[in-house]
């Protein structure tokens, strides 16, 4: 996911506006339902529940936006030893910021740029550092978690040529290793998800996904924990082909594949896989594949066609002949995936004896559910990217305002993805004390509001889960603690 960095330094990806997502509580609704009284009726209610909703949030928690500050630690003296390399991050982070002249610097950032420049040289001293420290890693025969950490953090500010000498080195790795090395492979999803999307083209996206689709294939038996973290580098290179407008991935050796994959592990009997399989097929449903509306409608027409068929054929007498030519000429005029669902149920309706039929006759459902199976986009994926753009910038009244009025706030797929940004939010120590807090208080209220929240199990486990972290790892570094595997949550 384009997930907020430690450093707030990614740019914000031009779609997936309010506009597209916030529930219409205003005069648009009701000038688009003029004179429907049952739509009134519902506008109401509509009203009524939001409110609701709303009134379970006190409105001390998150009452303001907090936009980031471009000073997230002490800056360091001219020529003086670095603490960390989050600090040599906010140093060339502050450079490199300062050259765009839309940006308004903060004193203490003001000063300490006046001192660099009468330093000539110390610009290029801090990036010589992080070029070393590139040049070390990759020298490194052992590269564990912390030492994956340390380079994938200077994401944001590399140059292009760096970025992409350093993404290749992550990219061989996972390539060429028997064994999938997971903090190789979560190196590779964070420096994607870390860097100017400017930097990455649609055929280098495309040559990563493709690595990972075939590891996905190649993991399918190993445990879940495994398929979490793969699947949570597959969703970071699928949103950010979302960002870019990647188009036309190959459906046969591509798409469909991975499609695939991703739907089985969605049946998953682990929420945690299950939530992330489910989120990372949403964002390929937002990279469209190679075959034209009039390919996609011609096959699934036949498939539509071959499951009527075989269905007619074992019930009792059901002329299939008439159903599917009927069938037929009610498709030439249908172009949307809810009518081919109206066609589908009165299909099953005209059969009767539904459940038998799916005993006796699974491999005609299967093929007439496939054929009515668009891989339909739901609005939850859009708010969940929208939400990641609020709490970037630290738009975060808005962000409150978008979870307790979006029309998909009662999915659970939805809400399991607010309390991992809550948690990452009262994780993150760029954030105040008071922000920081209020994500907690956040999380805490929905937990203590289920019935009004409609809350299933997973997503209170998930909460908890989520606190219990929060809890018990207060002197960890920033790294995201809710995107992590669930061995790690355990």
């Amino acid at each position: 996911m384009v997930r907020e960095n430690v450093h707030g330094l990614t740019q914000p990806p031009d779609t997936y506006r309010p506009s597209k997502i916030m529930g219409t509580l205003d005069s648009d609704r009701g000038s688009q339902n003029a004179g429907s009284a049952e739509s009134s009726v519902l506008d109401q209610r509509q009203i009524s529940i939001v409110f609701t909703i709303a009134s379970t949030i006190p409105v001390h928690i998150f009452d303001k936006n907090v936009p980031p500050s471009a000073v997230e630690m002490k800056l360091p003296e001219p020529d003086a030893r670095l603490d960390n390399t989050l600090q040599l991050v906010c140093s060339l982070g502050l450079l490199k910021i300062a050259q765009s002249a839309n940006f308004k610097l903060e004193p203490i950032a003001l000063k300490w740029m006046e001192s660099i420049k009468k330093e000539k040289d110390e610009e290029k001293r801090l990036h010589d550092i992080a070029a070393d420290i590139i040049r070390t890693f990759k020298k490194e025969k052992i590269k564990d978690a912390k030492v994956v950490a340390e380079v994938v953090c200077l994401a944001p500010i590399l140059d292009k040529g760096t970025f992409f000498d350093l993404l290749g080195e992550f990219y061989s790795a996972v390539d060429r290793s028997g064994l999938l090395k997971f903090q190789e492979l979560e190196g590779l999803a964070q420096l994607i998800q870390g860097v100017d999307r400017s930097y990455l083209s649609a055929e280098d996206l495309i040559k990563i996904l493709q690595l990972l689709s075939t590891r996905l294939k190649d993991t399918h038996q190993e445990p879940s924990q495994h398929m979490y973290r793969l699947t949570m580098a597959v969703s970071n290179v699928l949103d950010a082909m979302a960002d870019t407008k990647v188009t036309n991935l190959d459906r046969v050796k591509l798409h469909e594949p991975l499609s695939s994959y991703l739907s089985e592990l969605r049946r998953s009997s682990d929420p945690f896989l299950k939530y992330q399989a489910a989120y990372a097929h949403q964002a390929l449903l937002n990279v469209p594949d190679d075959e034209t509306k009039s390919q996609a409608f011609t096959r699934r027409t036949l498939q539509v066609i071959r499951g009527v068929s075989g269905l007619a054929s074992i019930v009792n007498g059901v002329d299939p002949t008439k159903i599917v030519n009927g069938l037929k000429d009610i498709l030439k005029g249908i172009s949307g995936e809810s009518e081919l669902s109206d066609v589908f149920d009165a299909v099953k309706s005209t059969c009767g004896k539904v459940s038998s039929l799916i005993e006796e006759g699974k491999g005609s459902m299967d093929a007439l559910t496939e054929g009515l199976k668009f891989g339909r986009k739901l609005a939850w994926y859009p708010a969940l990217r929208e939400a990641d753009v609020m709490i970037r910038d630290g738009e975060f009244h808005t962000f409150k305002k978008l979870i307790c009025e979006a029309p998909c706030r009662y999915d659970p797929a939805f809400q399991w993805g607010v309390c991992q940004r809550l948690g990452e939010i009262a994780a993150n120590p760029k954030w105040d004390e008071k922000t920081r807090r209020n994500a907690v208080a956040f999380l805490g209220e929905i937990y203590k509001n289920d019935k009004v929240w409609r809350l299933k199990d997973d997503v209170k486990k998930w909460i908890l889960n989520i606190l219990m972290q929060l809890s018990s790892s207060s002197g960890e570094s920033s790294q995201c603690m809710c995107s992590r595997s669930p061995s790690q949550r355990s």
